[in-house]
């Protein structure tokens, strides 16, 4: 039996895997290789798109089974294959309709079949499609193919206020969301998270929960640390995140994964 084996390393990317120039640094690919080779199963669990995730590749490289969308999905990588989907669907466009009718400054973008579109344009909006380095797409609402995945909105803090607002009151319970920062709001499915994808993943695999770290940094990663005892986080995190983690790692800029997979080789997590 390899050393790794039967263990699962599921971490966020932004303030994680990733430093603050958003890289993945070589100690860190170097210790997921040697993770890998001696039977870990690594992936990530993210809020970026499928698109978004692709500019980190061949620098990144998992064996298991990728949560995206801040749970939304779960995706295979090796295979091409959906493994799970919490879609917003028709619900979704009835939701942007009424967002851009009521606050024409909003940015509101969607992801449908894996492929992000803008249904109204922002500087927000822009900005984050540059960062994330997807392509630019905009595209009226009611041409975009369903079943929409999720959304995400941007504007100024205020603005996101009126939205959130106007989603409990003509919407309720229909729709999760949580802050990526404070200009921008995604929108799940109800009872989507990092965490039931996680927990799902943990089912698939067959694993025992012990033996499951997962990883992260900011308030969207609260149910993925609390989907397994061995919760984890680097010391960068948000305060919320340092409460709960069980092992606190040094921060994303000193090779938090890296450190991890040291500690794991030498027994100390588990």
């Amino acid at each position: 039996m390899k050393q790794f084996e039967g263990t699962l390393i599921l971490t966020d990317l932004d303030g994680t895997l990733l430093d603050g120039q958003n890289r993945i640094s070589p100690e860190n690919q170097a210790a997921i290789r040697h993770y890998m080779e001696n039977g870990g199963r690594f992936t990530v669990a993210t809020g970026r798109s499928l698109k978004g995730m692709e500019h980190f590749f061949p620098a990144l490289t998992v064996n298991a089974p990728a949560i995206l969308y801040n749970g939304s999905a779960v995706y295979d990588f090796q295979t091409g294959e959906d493994l799970y989907e919490a879609c917003v669907g028709q619900g979704g466009y009835d939701l942007a309709r009424a967002l851009m009718e009521a606050l024409p400054a909003l940015g509101v973008e969607v992801y449908a079949g894996h492929r992000p579109y803008v249904a109204q344009e922002s500087r927000l909006t822009r900005r984050h499609f540059e960062s994330v380095k997807m392509p630019w797409n905009p595209c009226p609402p009611e041409q975009i193919p369903q079943p929409w995945l999720y959304l995400v909105i941007t504007g100024a803090p205020e603005t996101l206020a009126q939205a959130e607002k106007l989603i409990r009151a003509r919407f309720p319970g229909q729709f999760f969301t949580q802050y990526s920062s404070p200009t921008m709001l995604e929108i799940l499915r109800q009872g989507a998270s990092k965490g039931r994808s996680a927990r799902f993943l943990i089912r698939r695999l067959g694993l025992d929960p012990e033996k499951v770290f997962p990883v992260g940094d900011g308030s969207n990663d609260v149910e993925l640390l609390q989907c397994a005892p061995n919760s984890c986080a680097p010391e960068n995190a948000c305060p919320q995140i340092l409460a709960l983690a069980r092992h606190i790692l040094p921060d994303n800029n000193s090779h938090t994964i890296a450190a991890l997979i040291r500690r794991l080789e030498k027994g100390a997590l588990l």
